[in-house]
Formats: structure tokens, sequence, C-alpha cells
């Protein structure tokens, strides 16, 4: 048996890909999606989702802290269901923890599916869906 070695960003990257290259064989519409909003050079806010097939996964989405509330997660969250919807997808997965914003999810319309309460130390994680209707 080969001894197991810790390693850094340059191999977690070599392993996510030859994973990605894996499932390509089984998941063959695969598209990544990232928007910002920038001021300055700066970003202020973004969202990176993934879409598989006819499935959309929002990986992170992050607001600046003194920029919440002024709806560019909002504005964010519509963006990438535009774009999952021209994509054809049917759905939109996402999960969230209790110090972040489930109940922002839920005022766009994602649905509860799941949730670990706890989930790690006395934080909850929930996870979300939204069904498309495709226009």
């Amino acid at each position: 048996m080969k001894p197991i070695v810790r390693r850094g960003q340059n191999e977690a990257e070599i392993i996510r890909r030859k994973l990605q290259q894996h499932n390509s064989r089984f998941l063959t519409d695969f598209s990544e999606w990232c928007f910002c909003m920038e001021e300055h050079g700066q970003i202020l806010a973004g969202i990176y989702a993934v879409r598989e097939l006819d499935c959309v996964t929002i990986e992170y989405l992050y607001v600046e802290e003194k920029h919440r509330g002024c709806g560019y997660g909002s504005q964010l969250l519509e963006r990438i269901e535009q774009q999952a919807r021209a994509a054809g997808a049917k759905r939109i997965f996402l999960n969230t923890f209790s110090f972040q914003a489930p109940a922002f999810y839920e005022k766009h319309g994602y649905q509860l599916f799941a949730k670990l309460e706890p989930a790690m130390a006395n934080y909850n994680q929930y996870f979300f869906q939204k069904l498309l209707d495709l226009e």
C-alpha cells in the first residue's frame, strides 16, 4: 500500500479535474457559470453555479457585507435562473447554513427539501431546490 501524503491546492485541482473527467462519461452536458458585480475593479458580489444535464447547482453566492440588502444577491440569483432556463434546466439546487441566508432563498421561491440540525457545531445546514418553469 502506498503512503498517504498531504498536498496543497494544485493537487486538489488535479483531483477535481480527474473526477470531472470521469463524470463526463455520464454527465455529457456540463457548463460552469460565474457572474460578478464590480465597482472600480473590486468584486462586490458574485455567484458561481454548475449545470450538469438539466440540473443547476449553485455552489457559491456571496455579497460583501456592506452591500447586503442592496439587491445584488437577488440580481445574481435571477441571472443564474435566466441562464438555467435558457439552457433548458429543470431545477436548481443549493445548500446554505443557518449563519448564511436560508430565508433569502425561501423569499426567492426555493423550497426546503432536507436539513441537518445541527450539521456542525451549533449550525444547521439547509438544502433547497427550485423547479423551473421553462419559458
